[in-house]
């Protein structure tokens, strides 16, 4: 199989979706691997990595795309991209739809093979390839939150750690997933007082023996919601519905509710976010102010650090590329139901119910899809 790797056009983004040590596990099986000059260089990979592994190094976008049967990215296409579609193409990345209606309308209309990373999920309900970019973005959320209650950025000028005869800071998590526990970590370790909220009790039972009762763990309430972050200094959203939009658990009364120059940071804006008053911010102007409060809204925060996060994704997804380049697009969709729900659209056909709910576009379940336009590679 030809499997294309392309430079990320995102903003400042600069992870790339194969390390060169994962495609030599790819042309070691007599796959051809195309790199797009200067994809790795943002992780600090450069073309003579890839080449020396056995990769190919293609000059343009425009060879990439138009010789891959499998295109794997780490964020979803940007325009430039949408053009280069085509029909019985297959594409493995961040796609996070629910969010991106202009990408779901045009992955449709060209009839592309869209295969969610973040939708992957295992029999026991885990989600492998979105656990360790949450992980990251757990402990960026922090970092960033931090950096932006100083007050030459408009924050508060809190320190979370506190200091002697000062009280530490106090950071709210909403949501007890990797994300949010990650937060927790981070926040707890910085010395911040540290309250989750979660409606999953096991999540909650998990927090609290994780973190040897040093957190607070409340069971998510909108009045539970209301009382926590009124005197939250940072507050952080990390709620996740697999495939479908986030929910807007915070309104805007909740925010104008919190102290002036406090901190929100959403990392559930990939899916839309969780909070009325959030919307999409970019790594080169990540915040905006709202009702007093310092919104942070960055959907690829994992770029702020491209080495560790490359190699963690691709640890994670190499065995599903090398499953897809294997077997074929159509042979590993039929054999593994991990992959097989994890596509979002196939054959012009929505194939995944809550992201086909959130765009309000009919819902094909896969199955029927793969029967219909069935791929030849």
């Amino acid at each position: 199989m030809i499997i294309g790797v392309p430079r990320e056009r995102k903003t400042l983004e600069k992870r790339v979706a194969l390390t060169p040590d994962g495609a030599a596990e790819l042309t070691k099986r007599g796959h051809t691997v195309l790199i797009e000059k200067n994809a790795g260089a943002g992780s600090f990979f450069s073309d003579d990595d890839y080449s020396s592994v056995g990769c190919e190094i293609a000059s343009t976008l425009t060879s990439v795309w138009s010789r891959a049967e499998l295109i794997v990215k780490v964020k979803e296409p940007h325009e430039e991209e949408y053009s280069l579609f085509r029909p019985g193409l297959a594409l493995f990345d961040y796609l996070h739809l629910a969010s991106m209606p202009e990408v779901a309308e045009k992955l449709l209309s060209a009839k592309v093979t869209g295969i969610a990373y973040e939708l992957v999920q295992t029999n026991d309900r885990r989600l492998p390839l979105l656990e360790p970019m949450s992980e990251v973005a757990g402990k960026l959320s922090v970092l960033n939150g931090s950096y932006s209650l100083l007050s030459q950025n408009g924050g508060r000028g809190v320190l979370l750690g506190g200091t002697v005869g000062v009280a530490p800071g106090k950071v709210v998590i909403i949501g007890a997933g990797i994300a949010g526990r990650n937060a927790a970590e981070v926040a707890l370790g910085m010395g911040a007082r540290v309250t989750i909220l979660d409606v999953d009790y096991r999540k909650l039972e998990a927090a609290k023996i994780q973190f040897n009762n040093r957190a607070i763990v409340v069971h998510s309430t909108r009045p539970s919601i209301e009382r926590a972050i009124r005197n939250a200094d940072l507050l952080i959203g990390a709620v996740l519905i697999p495939g479908a939009a986030a929910p807007r658990l915070i309104t805007r009364e909740m925010i104008a509710s919190m102290k002036q120059g406090s901190v929100f940071v959403d990392i559930s804006i990939d899916q839309g976010g969780c909070s009325e008053t959030i919307r999409p911010t970019s790594l080169d102007e990540p915040v905006y102010v709202q009702d007093g409060v310092v919104h942070y809204g960055v959907c690829n925060m994992p770029a702020q650090t491209p080495r560790t996060s490359t190699l963690a994704l691709t640890a994670a997804t190499l065995p599903y590329i090398i499953e897809l380049a294997d077997r074929g697009i159509q042979g590993a969709l039929t054999s593994n139901p991990s992959l097989r729900g994890a596509v979002n659209t196939h054959g012009g056909m929505m194939t995944n119910e809550p992201c086909g709910e959130s765009l309000a576009i009919p819902y094909i379940p896969i199955e029927t899809a793969l029967r219909e336009a069935p791929l030849s590679v």
